[in-house]
C-alpha cells in the first residue's frame, strides 16, 4: 500500500510542479489563448517506439536446443515531454512501458540445466518477468537555474561520470537493468539503454568559467526507489537452491564443475561440511554442502549514494577528480556471505540415516564501499610533425576495500575448490584499481567508401583491473574460476556510412587475453524518405576456451536480433 501511495503521490507531484511554475500563464485563462500559447511554444513532446526480436543462433547448445528458437521479442514505448516553465526552470518527464513475454525456450532450457535440492520440478519464469510499467515516471527531472553558475536538477535522473563504450568502469552511479540485455553488445542496448534512473538532487556550480572549472554534487536517498532498483537487476546462475533465483535469457553458464556423486557441491566454495555421525561410513559422497541462497538487497535507511567531483580544463586537456560513497555497484561484484550451517538429512536418505549433509546459508550482498575517481581527456593533433588527430581518453577507479570471495584450491573430497580457513565467512578485502584508456579517431579509407570524404569513425579501449595483495583463490560469487591479479578487457569499434547515411554499418568487439571474444555486429538502414525510422540487423557473439569466466559464460547464447525503432 506505501508502495502504490508513493507512486500516485510522485505522478501528482510532477503534474503539480508544472501547474505551480506556470501559474502566472495559467491564471490568464485556462481555456483561452495565453493557454493555447504555452502549450504551443513552451510544452514540446517526443519520445519513441521499439520491437526488438530475437533468435537463437546457436548450434549444440542445451540453452536452447528445442525447435523454439525465439527468444525476444520486446516492445518498447516512451513518451517524453519537455516543459519550459520560465527561463530559468524546466521540466522532463517520460515514461516507460515495456512488454516481452518469457519463452519456451528459457522454460526448456532450464528443465534441463537447473535442479534443487531437495529435487522439484524446475519452474519457468512467471509471464510477466520481463515487463516494465508504472505510474511512477521513468524519468521526471526538474531542472532550476537560480543564477548563472549555479545549476540544479531534482527528481528522477541519470547520472554518468563515465564515456566508455560497452563496459563500465565510472558509469556506476546508476544500477543497471542486467535481465534483458546481452553483455558487451551496445550495438543492441548500450548503456543509456539499460541504466534505470534513481531519485535524487545533482547540482553543478561554475567556480571559474574561463577554464569551465565545475564542482558538482550529488545525493541519491535511494530509498525513493524500489528496493530491487538501488543496485543491479541480474539474473542468476540457479546452481544452488534459491527458488527465488530464476534461470533466465542472459544468466551465466551455472557452475557445474562442483559436482560430486551426482548432487551439486556449489556450496563447498564457501563452508566447510559439518560431519555428522557415521558421514563416511554411510557414503563419503553425501558430506558436502547443500547451499541455501538469498539476495540481500540495501535496506531503505542504508541506501544512500552520494558524491562529489571537481572538473577543470588547461587548453585542450579536460580532466576531473571525483569521490562516490554507496555500494559495490556491479553485479559481478557482489559476493556470497556465509550467514550460517545446519545439519540435515542428506537427498536420497531419510531416517534412521543420520543428518549428515551440511546446509549452508549464504547471502548475495552488495557491500558498502568507497571509489576515488579521475578522468581526463586530450586531444592530440599531430606527434612528431606527423598528423595523428586522436582524442586520448582515461577513466580511473580506486576501490580501498574491496570484498571478493575466495576459497582454497583443491578443496576437499576431490573437489576443485573448497573454503578457505583463514575467511571463515568465504570473503578477503583487498584495495582494486581499475583504469581505462580509449583512442578515438576519424579516417578516410577511399576505396572501402562511395562518398571519399566520409570517414570510418573507430574506437580502441584497454580496461584493466590491479588487484593488489592479491592472494591465490580470490573468485567471483559464481563460479571457481580464479580472478588473477591483473585482468585485461579490450575492446574495438568501427563505424561509417553509405548511401548519404542510408545503410550505417557498426560492429563492436571485445577480446580478453586470457582466451574470451564477442563480436557484436550491426547494420542499420534509416531510410531518406523519413528520418524518423530505422530497421537493424544486430548480432551478439561470444567463445572462450571455458565456460566459467568472463564472455566465455555466454558463449552458448550467441543470437541475431532485429530492431524496429520509430522516433515520434
Amino acid at each position: 500500500m506505501t508502495k502504490n501511495c508513493r507512486k500516485i503521490f510522485f505522478s501528482i507531484a510532477a503534474v503539480a510542479l508544472t501547474a505551480f511554475f506556470s501559474g502566472p500563464v495559467f491564471a490568464a485563462s485556462i481555456v483561452g489563448d495565453e493557454w493555447q500559447k504555452f502549450f504551443e511554444e513552451k510544452v514540446s513532446f517526443g519520445g519513441f517506439a521499439e520491437n526488438v526480436s530475437g533468435l537463437s543462433v546457436s548450434h549444440g547448445s542445451r540453452f536452447f536446443n528445442t525447435s523454439n528458437r525465439f527468444i525476444m521479442n520486446r516492445f518498447t514505448i516512451q513518451p517524453e515531454f519537455n516543459v519550459e516553465m520560465t527561463d530559468w526552470a524546466k521540466l522532463f518527464i517520460s515514461w516507460r512501458f515495456v512488454v516481452e513475454p518469457r519463452y519456451s525456450a528459457e522454460t526448456k532450457s532450464r528443465e534441463g540445466s537447473v535442479s534443487y535440492f531437495p529435487p522439484q520440478p524446475v519452474r519457468p519464469l512467471r509471464i510477466d518477468y520481463y515487463d516494465e510499467y508504472s505510474p511512477v515516471p521513468w524519468e521526471a527531472v526538474l531542472d532550476v537555474s537560480p543564477t548563472d553558475r549555479l545549476k540544479l536538477r531534482i527528481g528522477r535522473q541519470f547520472i554518468s561520470w563515465g564515456e566508455t563504450d560497452g563496459f563500465r568502469l565510472l558509469d556506476v552511479i546508476n544500477p543497471q537493468d542486467l535481465r534483458f540485455a546481452p553483455p558487451a553488445a551496445p550495438n543492441l542496448f548500450n548503456l543509456d539503454e539499460s541504466r534505470i534512473p534513481s531519485w535524487g538532487l545533482r547540482a553543478l556550480y561554475t567556480i571559474r568559467p574561463v577554464s569551465n572549472t565545475i564542482f558538482e554534487f550529488f545525493a541519491l536517498p535511494g530509498s525513493l526507489d524500489e528496493a530491487k532498483q538501488r543496485v543491479d537487476e541480474f539474473m542468476g546462475s540457479n546452481d544452488t537452491t534459491d527458488r527465488e533465483v530464476r534461470y533466465g535469457r542472459w544468466s551465466a553458464y551455472p557452475e557445474t564443475r562442483m559436482v560430486l556423486a551426482g548432487h551439486n557441491a556449489f556450496g563447498n566454495l564457501f563452508a566447510n561440511p559439518v560431519i555428522g555421525p557415521g558421514c563416511f561410513a554411510i557414503n563419503p559422497a553425501t558430506c558436502v554442502i547443500l547451499p541455501t541462497t538469498s539476495r540481500e538487497l540495501p535496506a531503505a535507511a542504508d541506501s544512500w549514494k552520494i558524491g562529489t567531483r571537481l572538473t577543470h580544463a588547461i587548453g585542450k586537456l579536460n580532466f576531473g577528480l571525483g569521490y562516490i560513497w554507496g555500494f559495490n555497484p556491479q553485479a559481478t561484484d557482489m559476493v556470497f556471505k556465509l550467514k550460517s550451517t545446519s545439519l540435515i538429512q542428506c537427498p536420497g536418505t531419510a531416517p534412521p540415516a543420520p543428518p549428515a549433509c551440511t546446509q549452508a546459508f549464504l547471502s548475495l550482498i552488495n557491500a558498502r564501499t568507497n571509489i576515488f575517481a579521475g578522468h581526463f581527456n586530450y586531444t592530440v593533433d599531430q606527434l612528431a610533425s606527423v598528423p595523428v588527430n586522436t582524442a586520448i581518453r582515461g577513466e580511473i577507479a580506486f576501490y580501498p576495500s574491496e570484498p571478493y570471495n575466495i576459497s582454497q584450491y583443491p578443496g576437499s573430497f576431490g573437489l576443485m575448490a573448497g573454503p578457505d580457513p583463514r575467511y571463515p565467512d568465504g570473503i578477503v578485502k583487498k584495495n582494486t584499481l581499475r583504469y581505462a584508456l580509449g583512442f578515438d579517431r576519424t579516417t578516410l579509407i577511399p576505396f572501402l567508401q562511395d562518398d571519399p570524404w566520409r570517414p570510418f569513425r573507430m574506437s580502441f579501449q584497454i580496461f584493466q583491473r590491479i588487484i593488489f595483495d592479491h592472494e591465490d583463490g580470490i573468485h567471483p560469487f559464481s563460479t571457481a574460476e580464479k580472478i588473477k591479479k591483473l585482468t585485461t578487457n579490450l575492446t574495438f569499434r568501427v563505424s561509417t556510412g553509405y548511401l548519404g547515411d542510408t545503410i550505417l554499418p557498426d560492429i563492436f568487439l571485445s577480446y580478453d587475453p586470457a582466451g574470451y571474444w564477442s563480436a557484436n555486429p550491426a547494420v542499420t538502414y534509416a531510410p531518406l524518405w523519413n528520418e524518423k525510422i530505422s530497421l537493424s540487423l544486430i548480432g551478439a557473439f561470444y567463445g572462450g576456451h571455458n565456460k566459467f569466466a568472463n564472455l566465455g559464460l555466454f558463449s552458448e547464447k550467441d543470437s541475431v536480433f532485429l530492431k524496429m525503432r520509430y522516433q515520434f
